[in-house]
């Protein structure tokens, strides 16, 4: 089966000067036997469908929140927290819109630029030719310390995609 025939969607973890490190397709079905996951896609799937416009919520662990926030009606970002820290930054493009898809990437893209200004630290522009929809696209800053929330550090983003694109009648 050809990877746009199938029942899943696209990973891409970045780094933080917004290099490709991994793309990868996910299937839905796989994602779901991983342990936990299926209690994350719960949690997110109830918040997304009561506010999809955005919601913040705890995750199970120790200290980690979670933050969505609708960016047009076909695409949004997820960030993670561990206590006060930015753990992680996730753009969710459905390829529903074309034009909110490119208006969201650019918009990254310029604060990935701007941040790393005068920095010593050159901004790759990966993000803004990826093109495979629908698409995950996490920028992870740092892991917590806590393992039970490691690992739901490494599940977050996957989950909240999973919930976000079947919300979006992508599954």
């Amino acid at each position: 089966m050809a990877a746009t025939e199938r029942t899943g969607f696209w990973v891409v973890d970045l780094t933080g000067a917004g290099e490709v490190r991994l793309k990868q397709h996910y299937e839905y079905e796989l994602l779901e036997q991983v342990e936990g996951a299926a209690e994350l896609i719960g949690l997110f799937s109830a918040n997304l469908w009561h506010s999809p416009e955005g919601f913040d919520v705890a995750l199970p662990g120790r200290g980690l929140q979670l933050r969505w926030r609708a960016c047009s009606d076909t695409c949004g970002l997820a960030t993670l927290r561990d206590g006060d820290e930015l753990a992680s930054v996730s753009i969710l493009l459905t390829g529903q819109a074309a034009d909110a898809d490119i208006d969201t990437l650019n918009v990254v893209q310029r604060h990935i630029f701007r941040e790393l200004h005068d920095t010593g630290h050159e901004a790759a522009f990966d993000l803004l030719h990826l093109g495979e929809r629908p698409l995950l696209a996490s920028i992870n800053f740092r892991a917590p310390a806590d393992p039970t929330d490691q690992w739901l550090f490494a599940l977050a983003d996957r989950c909240v995609a999973a919930s976000y694109f079947r919300k979006m009648g992508l599954a």
